[in-house]
């Protein structure tokens, strides 16, 4: 056999070799599935989000995003494999998910990424419910709306600058406050005006949970607060609240902060992702 012979075998083995690495790697990659129990979704429904990893890896968690017709981000969480390499996530459409149009689900396992769509309509006008938060014997009507369960009160502690809500919750859901500026602020200096808006800090039943600025005005500033289901108290943290605040007021937020960061980093509560 001449070395021409040879060389054409080599070339051909080696192809062999390439094809079947591509193939390998195409196969770990296509393992990843995602998909939803439906298309079309509308307010109020749950929303069944499923697929398979392929080859399980310990410890390692899926981790999902819900993105907007936009683009941002309405949820982030992790979710358990099961021991047959399957995961399975519910979500109850509303809340923070209230722009008509086409959602994308974004799931991360291993290095690997999958994503699908659904339809979404948001169904009916918010219900314009007031709670009454009441100050030093001055009464404020709180405007709010709530998904997955019922608001019972609204409390506020001046010295902490926080709010305190009492919830009946049924289901997985949001608590939406319209918090009006002269009454409750998370600003970077000391006082109820001046500087720049900082975040608030937000927990349910303790525990850090995750909150979104829906609206921003000159007046109002608008979050949303994600709760699970059997939450009973959900607390909202600022540096300031009318009439007076103390200068705690500002090291509990920025405590609340660090706390809810290096829960996120050591994996404290689930629904954070992971980085690094």
């Amino acid at each position: 056999m001449g070395y021409k012979s040879y060389a054409l075998m080599a070339i051909l083995l080696a192809s062999l070799v390439t094809v079947g690495f591509a193939g390998a790697a195409y196969a770990q990659a296509a393992s990843l599935t995602v998909s939803t129990d439906s298309s079309e979704y509308a307010t109020g429904d749950n929303i069944i989000v499923s697929g398979t990893v392929g080859t399980i890896k310990a410890g390692q968690p899926v981790l999902i995003q819900i993105l907007d017709p936009t683009n941002n981000v309405d949820r982030v969480d992790q979710i358990t494999v099961m021991a047959d390499g399957t995961y399975s996530y519910t979500l109850r459409a509303g809340g923070i998910m209230n722009t008509s149009g086409t959602y994308t689900v974004v799931v991360t396992y291993d290095g690997s990424s999958k994503e699908t769509t659904f339809e979404f309509t948001a169904t009916g006008k918010p219900t314009a419910n007031t709670v009454p938060l009441t100050i030093d014997g001055k009464t404020y009507d709180i405007e709010y709306s709530i998904s997955g369960g019922s608001l019972k009160s609204l409390t506020a502690d001046v010295d902490l600058a926080t709010l305190t809500a009492q919830i009946t919750s049924t289901a997985d859901g949001n608590l939406t406050l319209k918090l009006p500026r002269e009454v409750m602020q998370a600003l970077s200096v000391d006082g109820p005006t001046g500087g720049t808006d900082i975040e608030y800090a937000a927990f349910a039943d303790q525990v850090p949970t995750i909150l979104d600025e829906t609206a921003t005005t000159s007046e109002y500033r608008t979050v949303s607060i994600m709760f699970e289901m059997g939450t009973s108290e959900i607390d909202l943290v600022g540096t300031w609240i009318v009439p007076e605040f103390g200068t705690i007021a500002v090291i509990v937020l920025a405590v609340s902060i660090v706390g809810i960061v290096a829960a996120a980093r050591y994996n404290k509560f689930s629904f954070m992702p992971k980085f690094g």
